[in-house]
């Protein structure tokens, strides 16, 4: 085993979830899911990512608005899962990718939108897994407001 505490903090992480049942607790957070990505006004052909993507909700729910998109998980077990889930919703096209928040596999500037919704609280270092999600994400700011009272 590592001696380095945030190998040791991820691999504790990618145990814990393999070992418990977080498919059960899932279906509560897609709601939430929805509403996250209604906020983050994700639109069809959009390239999305979702960062620590669970068992998919986020991912498969922008994906139903016609997004492209990758989910990335540090578990296998709940990569599997969502690859389950995408396949019952019937959609063969998400990218599902192992990775860490905190060193993502892609290159600059590569997503529209990138999500999280509760994956980044469970990095070992916030601010560097903040910094590749903000590394990943193609510059400018939407051009419209997001849906909500205000703007329904």
């Amino acid at each position: 085993m590592s001696t380095d505490p945030v190998e040791q903090f991820k691999t504790k992480r990618r145990e814990t979830w393999t070992m418990g049942n977080f498919g059960e607790m899932a279906v509560f957070t897609t709601p939430v899911a929805g509403h996250l990505v209604r906020f983050a006004m994700v639109t069809g052909g959009q390239g999305v990512l979702d960062v620590g993507t669970g068992t998919g909700v986020v991912a498969i729910t922008a994906r139903l608005l016609g997004a492209k998109v990758t989910g990335l998980d540090l578990t296998p077990a709940l990569l599997a899962q969502a690859r389950e889930s995408a396949a019952v919703a019937g959609l063969d096209d998400i990218a599902w990718h192992e990775g860490d928040a905190g060193a993502l596999p892609f290159p600059d500037a590569c997503f529209d939108v990138v999500l999280t919704q509760f994956g980044h609280t469970f990095a070992p270092r916030h601010d560097v897994a903040v910094s590749e999600m903000l590394r990943v994400l193609k510059p400018g700011i939407p051009s419209h407001s997001p849906p909500g009272p205000a703007n329904s």
